[in-house]
C-alpha cells in the first residue's frame, strides 16, 4: 500500500487549525470577575475574555492559578500565556505585554469591623486613615491601582499570600482593622464567609482614586499577530470599561 495519501493527510492536519495548541489562559480565584464553579471557569470578566479570543480567531483554555505564580511565570521573556483583568503598572509593562482595557473597576471601599465604626466616623480621606494606628491587611502580589506607592509606605500593614476571602476572615479575627476591597466582590465574600453582613462595615473615602482599567496580560512570547488580533477584537466588538 503506498505511504503517499497517509503522507498527504498527515502534512493536512499539521495545517490545520485544529492542531494548534490553544492558547493558555491563567485566572485567579476572584468572584465575580472569573473564578471556578464545580472545576468549571466562570465569571462576568472571564466570559468577556472568552468573547474576545473567540472574536481573534484564538482558542484557549483557562486554568486556575495564584496571582503570585503568573507573576512570577510571566517574567519568563519566554511566556506565551495570557491572563485576565490585571491592573497594568510600570513594572508590570516592563515584564509582560498588556492588552487593551476590558474593564475599569468601582473605586476602592474601605472594610472594616463593624465595632471600629466609632474610631472611624470622622476619616475622610485615605491619609488619615494610614496616619492611625489601626492595621491595614493586603493580598500579597496583588496591585491596588494609583495608591499602592503609598500603601508600600505603610508600616501597620500586613500583606499575606491568600484569596481576599482570607483577608476577611483576619479582619473579623482581629488579626488586622481594615483592608480595601472592590465593592462588586463583597457580596461574594461575605456569602463564601457565611457571614452577616452587619459584622463589617463598608467606607467611602472622597478622595479614594477612580477604579483602576482592566488588562489581558500575556507573556512577550505571544506572536505578535496574535497580539494584533486580540486588539482588533477588544476594538471590533466595542468593549468600553465601564
Amino acid at each position: 500500500m503506498s505511504t503517499r495519501p497517509l503522507l498527504f493527510l498527515a502534512l493536512l492536519l499539521v495545517g490545520t487549525p485544529c492542531a494548534a495548541q490553544a492558547l493558555r489562559v491563567f485566572y485567579i480565584e476572584k468572584p465575580p470577575y472569573y473564578h471556578s464553579v464545580e472545576g468549571e471557569p466562570t465569571g462576568f470578566l472571564l466570559e468577556r475574555s472568552r468573547t474576545i479570543f473567540a472574536a481573534a480567531g484564538i482558542a484557549v483554555q483557562f486554568e486556575s492559578r495564584p496571582a503570585k505564580r503568573i507573576l512570577m511565570e510571566v517574567a519568563d521573556p519566554q511566556a506565551s500565556f495570557c491572563s485576565i483583568g490585571w491592573f497594568k503598572t510600570a513594572k508590570r509593562a516592563q515584564l509582560a505585554w498588556f492588552s487593551q482595557p476590558i474593564h475599569r473597576d468601582e473605586p476602592m471601599q474601605v472594610l472594616t469591623r463593624s465595632t471600629l465604626q466609632g474610631q472611624l466616623r470622622e476619616v475622610r480621606q485615605i491619609e488619615q486613615l494610614l496616619n492611625s494606628p489601626l492595621r491595614l491587611g493586603l493580598v500579597d502580589g496583588f496591585s491596588y491601582g494609583a495608591i499602592d506607592q503609598r500603601l508600600a509606605q505603610q508600616p501597620a500593614r500586613q500583606r499575606i499570600t491568600a484569596p481576599p476571602l482570607q483577608i476577611v476572615m483576619m479582619l473579623l479575627n482581629e488579626r488586622i482593622d481594615y483592608t480595601l476591597v472592590d465593592s462588586r466582590e463583597l457580596p461574594y465574600l461575605i456569602g463564601e464567609a457565611d457571614l452577616s453582613q452587619g459584622r463589617l462595615s463598608q467606607l467611602s473615602l472622597a478622595d479614594m482614586p477612580p477604579g483602576q482599567l482592566r488588562y489581558l496580560m500575556c507573556g512577550k512570547g505571544l506572536q505578535k499577530n496574535q497580539r494584533a488580533a486580540i486588539n482588533r477584537a477588544i476594538q471590533q466588538l466595542e468593549l468600553k470599561p465601564d
